[in-house]
C-alpha cells in the first residue's frame, strides 16, 4: 500500500502530539477523558487557572569560566562578548641526528595545522554569505616549554590527570609569548589552514635535549568571529610541524596529546541577566529565577476559595496536580547577538524534590529538564512559543514538572524556582513536530494498532542544527517586566 504519511522517531513524541491535542485544541472535558483513560480518579475536573503580573524576586546568572575540554572540537576567537582561546599539550621525543640538522639549518622552523570542522562549514544550514573567510588575525602565540633527558619524563607527564591540566590553566605563566599576524583564508571545501610558529618558540626547541613537553596556547582577542577546529581527540587532530629543512620534518610529526578551551567574558555587567549559548567551546551559562510563592498561593487559594496550601498531617497538598504549566514573559530580540541565522531554542530545568537534599544553607534540590509539549495550532500561525530571536515579542517556557512539585511542597514556604539556558538553533520554527522525521512515498510497515513501524525511504526533515550557536541574549526585558502563569489543574475538591 502506497501512503504519503509521517514517522516519529521518538513514541514519546506520538504520545506529546495526542496530550497537546487534548490540552491546546479541546475542552476541559476532552483531557478529563484523556486523564481517566490513564488511571486517573474520575473525580478529578480539569481547569485552567491564569495568574497575571507576577514579578521576579530574583534573577542569577552563573557562567563557568573553568577551563574546559577541546578534545571534541576547539574554538578560537571572540564573539557574543566571549573571547575564545585554545591551549594544546604536546610531548615528544626528537633523535640525535634530526636534533643537529634542525640547530644548523638556516631554513629550520615550527609550523601548527588546524583542520576546519568540515562537517560545520560544509553544512547546507551554515550561512552561505560567511565564506569565504580572508582575513588577517592577530594571534598571540603564547607557550611554555619544558625538557628533560630523564626517560621516564614524558610518562610523567602523561600521568597527569586532564582535570589537574585544566585546572592549572587557570594560572597561565607562559615562558615565551609573541603577537603575530596571520592571513586566514578559508573557502567551502578547505580542509586545513598552516599557522607559522614564530621563530622566538623555534630558537627555544633547538635546545631541546631529549624529551620535550609543549604547552602551546593561542589568543585572538581582536578577532570579529569565532573559528572553529577539529580538536585532540579526533580523527584530524592538529598537527605540530617540527621541519630542518623543507623536506626533513620530525619523524612522527607529534600531535596534541589533548586539547582545553579557555573562555573569559568580556561582559561589562557581571549581574546583568545575560546568558551566552555555545557548548563545544566550554560554555553553557544558566539563570535561575525565583518567584515570591504568595501571589501564586493567593491566586489558588481564591480560585478554590479554601485555605492553600493545605495545612494538614499530610506535608503534601494532595487535593490537585498540576497537569500542564507555562510561563510566558516579555522578549526582546534586539540586544541579542548569533553566528547563525535561526531562532534559538531555550530550555528550562525546574528544582523538584525528587532528590530534596539540604546541606548547611545549601540547597541540593535535584534541577530537572522540562519535556516540551508542542502546541500545533499556535505553532503554525506564529512559530515554537519557546523560541527567541524569532517573530513575536514573547517567550513561553513550560515549567509542568516545577509547578506540580511547588504546589506539593508549598507549606514549607519555599520559593517558586527554576532555571533556563540556551539550547540549539532550531530549523523548523512553524512545525509542530518536536523531533526529526521522514517525508514518504513507499510502503510503510504498520504495528497492529495501526502506528507506523519504520519507513525504509524518504526525505528527512531535521528539527536542530548539529551545532550549538555562539549567541548571547539579554533577559533584561524578560525579568524587568511582569510574567503570566497558566496552570492546568486536575482537582479534586468536592464538587470541583
Amino acid at each position: 500500500m502506497k501512503k504519503k504519511t509521517l514517522y516519529f522517531w521518538s513514541f514519546f513524541v506520538t504520545i506529546a502530539f495526542v496530550l497537546s491535542a487534548c490540552i491546546f485544541e479541546s475542552d476541559d472535558d476532552g483531557l478529563e477523558t484523556w486523564l481517566s483513560d490513564r488511571g486517573m480518579p474520575s473525580n478529578y475536573q480539569v481547569q485552567t487557572l491564569t495568574i497575571n503580573d507576577l514579578k521576579v524576586a530574583s534573577a542569577k546568572t552563573y557562567l563557568d569560566t573553568t577551563p574546559k575540554s577541546g578534545n571534541a572540537n576547539a574554538v578560537l576567537g571572540q564573539v557574543s562578548n566571549l573571547s575564545h582561546d585554545i591551549v594544546m599539550d604536546i610531548a615528544f621525543r626528537a633523535d640525535t641526528n634530526f636534533l643537529n640538522k634542525l640547530k644548523s639549518s638556516d631554513t629550520s622552523g615550527a609550523f601548527l595545522g588546524l583542520f576546519w570542522l568540515r562537517p560545520l562549514y560544509n553544512s547546507k544550514f551554515f550561512p552561505a554569505d560567511s565564506l569565504p573567510y580572508s582575513e588577517d588575525l592577530d594571534v598571540n602565540v603564547s607557550w611554555i616549554l619544558q625538557t628533560s633527558t630523564n626517560k621516564k619524563f614524558l610518562d610523567s607527564i602523561m600521568d597527569i590527570d586532564d582535570s589537574t591540566w585544566y585546572a592549572d590553566l587557570a594560572n597561565w605563566e607562559a615562558t615565551g609569548s609573541v603577537d603575530t599576524v596571520y592571513s586566514v583564508k578559508m573557502a567551502k571545501g578547505d580542509t586545513s589552514i598552516r599557522l607559522d610558529l614564530p621563530s622566538e618558540l623555534v630558537k627555544g626547541l633547538k635546545e631541546i635535549e631529549g624529551s620535550a613537553r609543549l604547552q602551546l596556547r593561542l589568543s585572538a582577542p581582536k578577532a570579529e568571529r569565532i573559528y572553529r577546529f577539529y580538536g585532540a581527540g579526533t580523527d584530524y587532530p592538529p598537527l605540530f610541524a617540527l621541519y630542518s629543512d623543507s623536506t626533513t620534518f620530525l619523524n612522527p610529526a607529534p600531535s596534541p596529546f589533548r586539547m582545553a578551551g579557555l573562555v573569559k567574558s568580556l561582559e561589562e555587567c557581571s549581574d546583568c541577566p545575560v546568558l551566552h549559548g555555545g557548548v563545544s567551546g566550554g560554555v553553557l551559562d544558566s539563570m535561575i529565577v525565583e518567584f515570591s510563592p504568595e501571589p501564586i498561593l493567593e491566586a489558588l487559594s481564591e480560585f478554590y476559595g479554601d485555605e492553600f496550601p493545605y495545612e494538614g498531617e499530610d506535608e503534601n497538598d494532595v487535593r490537585q496536580t498540576v497537569i500542564f504549566a507555562q510561563l510566558t514573559m516579555a522578549r526582546d530580540d534586539s540586544k541579542g547577538s548569533k553566528e547563525f541565522n535561526w531562532p534559538i531554542q531555550v530550555v528550562p530545568g525546574s528544582y523538584v524534590d525528587s532528590a530534596d537534599m539540604v546541606y548547611g544553607d545549601e540547597d541540593l534540590r535535584y534541577r530537572r529538564m522540562e519535556r516540551y509539549l508542542p502546541d500545533s495550532a499556535t505553532i503554525v500561525k506564529s512559530g515554537h512559543q519557546n523560541l527567541v530571536f524569532h517573530e513575536g515579542d514573547s517567550l513561553t517556557l513550560q515549567l509542568t514538572y516545577g509547578l506540580r512539585d511547588f504546589i506539593n511542597k508549598a507549606s514549607d514556604g519555599r520559593n517558586m524556582k527554576f532555571a533556563m539556558r540556551l539550547g540549539m538553533p532550531f530549523l523548523q520554527e512553524k512545525k509542530s513536530l518536536y523531533s526529526d522525521y521522514r517525508t514518504n512515498t513507499e510502503d510503510t510497515l504498520y504495528m497492529a494498532d495501526g502506528t507506523p513501524l519504520y519507513m525504509s525511504k524518504g526525505d528527512t526533515i531535521t528539527k536542530y542544527f548539529s551545532y550549538f550557536d555562539y549567541a548571547r541574549y539579554d533577559f533584561s526585558t524578560a525579568v524587568e517586566n511582569p510574567m503570566t502563569l497558566k496552570l492546568w489543574l486536575a482537582s479534586k475538591r468536592g464538587d470541583k
